[in-house]
């Protein structure tokens, strides 16, 4: 490839030759390179566009735009694309060229391969960026991307909502609405059969911080906010805003779960992503988890685990938690399935006469197969009240949404479905116990469009699927998450959506009531770079747990023993080099707090006054870890920051 930097209304030999194949060429504008399609109208064709803006740069790559004044103000079109030089071509944002190359779609995104550049004299203001706001990316779904009208132009957002969390890719998922996407019920859009249908909130857009070379941020979780100006490229099926600046706010969300009041129990449920011995970081995972049950979930006295490997990976779960809160007591319970993860308990000292059977295990699909390979497991137990107060708990890792769609769709539909038959079965047969159902559902709290899994358990009115449910249950099951509000109903969030697919339901109680239900947050929304590290929650898996308060008519015999490392602050993590703010949770007048470095130096302190619900160390932290001292009238502990 020849690139070729020549001054505009130079007049020379050279110039005259390096213009020859340029004028061979198609002569045509951004926006009819553009069309209004998907693809090119000019794609694999040979084309010469001139005196356009280079808006932004990359080593072997810049995007340019058409002036304002030759757009075509079509809102079809897009002024903008992206150029491959493959090699250094020496421009800024705000110069002049010509280019001479080939159309292509490069993973969905046109672009000009040059073989010819000619920067021009002179500098040229670069053209205003859209603006994305509450309309725009519209949330209006149609077969063609509203994006698309702006791909390779500049573009800007101000206070954009993180709506997914740095992933792998070290992307996040930003929104300009005010709320969290969320997944609907029904098949995404357009949808078939005339079924419900979910938008598939096409608000939604991705950030790539690094992408042109700006400094990088790893750890932008939902809840924050991004303001930024750059260029918009879709890649691989994403539209993504690659800036040229940008400002980030706000920290991640950290809600761990209150403590028990007096005569009060508390179940809880947990994915812990795939927790197996074999698995790389397994050292860290499982102290990481010990730490979310600990710390997080405030050690339930019923906790029912997905997606554990091993009996072993199990008892040494129980280990690193009693060493964080000594004296707890958990027993650990395990059946194995057929799958290389499995569903398990650990129960407190104080839940008495638990005994644990495992359900499905020799039922099968209608196809051939195994029904459950992670068969559900029963816990029968009582609590300790007088008289004992029976409870059950039926823990589920349901079949995984994956191929609901494709080659595989009738498989995974049909073992989704019976799954749920067999379930609604076990729980009709236990209608008069005090039964929780509990567990990965790998199902909305409506049909998918496909199969209604939890109409099916629950015995509620379904609204509509491909495979109907079975009027199997009755009377209808209580579901908890009905008593938080809409927007806070999710454990999960995929591509940027967040979706309720752990569940907590239970038959109609008898001399038991629940007082409360929460999510605690911490890990759906948090970026994957917080996972290796087993000093701090964030990230300990891609689902937030949850706890349900049980509070029983008869008096309690026995009281529970006091939680070990009950945070009462909150803290980013990690902590920003300037001074983060560090939140506490309740009120802890007269609490003294110190920060400091690895070599227990004295970095800052306070003493915490009555009513103060914050403190902000005004430092500038090299990176490293540090500790925060809390002392308080029952004694002293440290708590790790770590500052990137």
């Amino acid at each position: 490839m020849l690139i070729k930097i020549t001054p505009f209304r130079q007049i020379s030999f050279f110039f005259f030759l390096a213009s020859v194949s340029l004028l061979q060429a198609q002569s045509v504008e951004i926006w009819q390179l553009q069309g209004s399609s998907g693809i090119s109208p000019y794609q694999f064709q040979s084309v010469n566009t001139t005196q356009n803006i280079v808006t932004a740069v990359g080593a072997d790559f810049f995007f340019m735009q058409t002036p304002a004044e030759r757009s075509d103000n079509n809102t079809l079109t897009s002024d903008g694309i992206l150029v491959i030089t493959e090699g250094p071509h020496g421009l800024s944002p705000g110069r002049l060229v010509n280019v001479y190359g080939t159309i292509s779609e490069l993973e969905g995104m046109t672009t000009l391969y040059a073989d010819e550049v000619q920067m021009l004299a002179g500098q040229a203001p670069l053209p205003s960026p859209v603006a994305f706001d509450a309309s725009f990316p519209s949330p209006i779904p149609s077969p063609l991307s509203s994006l698309e009208r702006v791909e390779g132009m500049r573009v800007s957002t101000q206070e954009a909502l993180v709506c997914g969390p740095s992933d792998y890719y070290e992307e996040a998922a930003l929104s300009a609405t005010p709320t969290l996407p969320q997944r609907g019920p029904g098949i995404r859009y357009p949808g078939q059969n005339n079924l419900p249908v979910w938008d598939g909130n096409p608000e939604i857009f991705w950030f790539d911080p690094d992408a042109l070379n700006n400094p990088n941020n790893r750890f932008l979780s939902v809840g924050m906010r991004v303001s930024a100006t750059g260029v918009l490229a879709q890649w691989y099926g994403r539209y993504t805003l690659w800036p040229t600046q940008y400002s980030t706010s706000g920290a991640i969300e950290i809600s761990p779960a209150r403590a028990l009041e007096t005569a009060e129990f508390s179940l809880a449920s947990f994915n812990v992503l795939q927790l197996r011995t074999d698995e790389d970081g397994y050292a860290q995972h499982v102290q990481k988890v010990a730490r979310y049950i600990v710390e997080a979930l405030r050690t339930p006295d019923i906790l029912a685990l997905q997606e554990v490997g091993s009996l072993t990976a199990l008892q040494d779960l129980n280990y690193y938690i009693g060493l964080l809160s000594p004296g707890l007591g958990y027993s650990a319970h395990f059946r194995v399935g057929s799958d290389d993860i499995n569903v398990a308990y650990l129960v407190r000292s104080r839940i008495q006469n638990v005994s644990i059977t495992q359900l499905g295990n020799n039922e099968f699909l209608s196809i051939g197969g195994r029904l459950h390979d992670r068969p559900p497991l029963l816990l029968e137990a009582t609590l300790p009240t007088s008289p004992p107060t029976p409870i059950a708990v039926l823990n589920l890792h349901l079949r995984s949404l994956l191929g609901l769609e494709g080659a595989e769709a009738d498989f995974v539909r049909t073992k989704r479905h019976e799954q749920a038959v067999s379930v609604a079965a076990m729980v009709q047969a236990r209608q008069s116990q005090n039964l929780f159902i509990v567990g990965d559902f790998n199902a909305y709290p409506f049909t998918d469009g496909y199969v209604d899994v939890l109409s099916q358990i629950s015995g509620r009115s379904s609204l509509g699927a491909l495979v109907p449910p079975q009027p199997l249950v009755s009377p209808t099951l209580v579901d908890y998450a009905e008593t938080l509000p809409p927007t806070d109903r999710y454990s999960y969030i995929f591509d940027a959506s967040t979706q309720q697919i752990d569940h907590c339901l239970s038959t109609q109680l008898s001399h038991l009531s629940a007082s409360e239900f929460r999510f605690v947050r911490g890990n759906a929304g948090a970026a994957l770079a917080y996972s290796p590290n087993p000093q701090i929650i964030p990230r300990t898996s891609d689902h937030d747990g949850f706890v349900l308060y049980l509070q029983p008519d008869f008096p309690v015999t026995t009281q529970p023993a006091p939680a070990a490392a009950n945070p009462w602050l909150v803290a980013p993590n990690p902590f920003p080099r300037t001074g983060g703010t560090l939140y506490f949770q309740e009120n802890h007048e007269g609490a003294r707090l110190c920060l400091l470095d690895a070599n227990a130096r004295q970095l800052a302190q306070t003493q915490v006054q009555a009513q103060q619900s914050s403190w902000q160390p005004n430092l500038h932290l090299p990176p490293g870890l540090y500790l925060l001292q809390i002392q308080t009238e029952q004694g002293v502990q440290y708590e790790r920051l770590l500052v990137h």
